[in-house]
């Protein structure tokens, strides 16, 4: 067990730039996200967004990490057992100078393969062209004349198939908040809103991080458009309110990566 000190701290910096750690992290969810609960995501997060002043090392208490997250200790434990079993961070114990334990370094792991592991898809890629036979187009040309007002409402509720079809990269929280109300590619373009959004921001953290956010702003949305508040298009509400959500999130980021917070709850202070 090694002494809590800087010089030690140091010793374990294991990238050399923020943005070698944030490739890291990203290759990281892109081959376990969907292994590993909300909580512990969380978690994960946490321990990314304070591992800046050494990059790659945190020495946040498992205290500190349980109250940003919400959860309790014990749980911030299991999860960062969880993201050790799978190679992403390693934990090193350490005493402080008087012989007691100190906290444990929580140490972002490289990820050799981001490159390859984060080919891009597009929603061409995820739906198969389909052609239909002439029994097909018979059918549908013999249909289409006898639609009526009922049958295109019913054509602008979701089925289960089109939901199906919709982009991977469109988180399936998001998806299953909204489609009550939207059909798929109402839904695409909501989450396309999202995306202009998040790229405006030029945030630190994935988009996969902010999802609680964008079903926040989607619910204060759907009230409003309850209480008779949007007088031009949902969706353009809805950006202004996503809009506003994450710039409070980027102030909060960027004060974070540039040590504004008190990282250990005060313990350590370095000059």
């Amino acid at each position: 067990m090694e002494k809590l000190n800087y010089e030690t701290i140091r010793k374990y910096q294991s990238f050399q730039t923020i943005e070698e750690m944030d490739q890291a992290v990203r290759g990281f969810l892109y081959k376990h996200k969907s292994e590993l609960s909300e909580g512990t995501l969380e978690v994960l997060r946490v321990i990314w967004r304070h591992s800046v002043k050494v990059i790659g090392v945190s020495f946040a208490k498992y205290d500190y990490i349980a109250e940003r997250v919400g959860v309790s200790r014990r749980t911030v434990i299991r999860a960062v057992n969880t993201l050790e079993e799978k190679g992403i961070v390693k934990k090193v114990a350490t005493k402080r100078m008087n012989g007691s334990q100190g906290v444990n370094l929580l140490i972002i792991q490289s990820f050799a393969s981001v490159e390859s592991m984060q080919a891009p898809v597009s929603p061409q890629d995820v739906t198969a062209p389909v052609t239909p036979n002439k029994t097909e187009n018979k059918l549908s040309s013999l249909c289409e004349n006898k639609k009526n007002n009922k049958n295109i409402i019913q054509q602008q509720t979701s089925s289960q198939d089109e939901i199906n079809v919709l982009p991977n990269s469109i988180p399936k929280e998001f998806v299953q908040v909204v489609k009550p109300y939207f059909n798929a590619i109402e839904i695409y373009k909501l989450w396309n809103s999202v995306m202009v959004a998040y790229n405006k921001m030029n945030f630190h953290q994935e988009i996969e991080f902010l999802v609680d956010h964008v079903i926040e702003a989607f619910k204060q949305t759907l009230f409003a458009q309850k209480l008779g508040k949007i007088h031009k298009s949902f969706e353009g509400y809805f950006y202004t309110v996503l809009y506003q959500l994450f710039v409070d999130e980027s102030r909060k980021e960027y004060r974070a990566r540039v040590g504004l917070y008190d990282f250990i709850e005060g313990e350590m202070r370095f000059n």
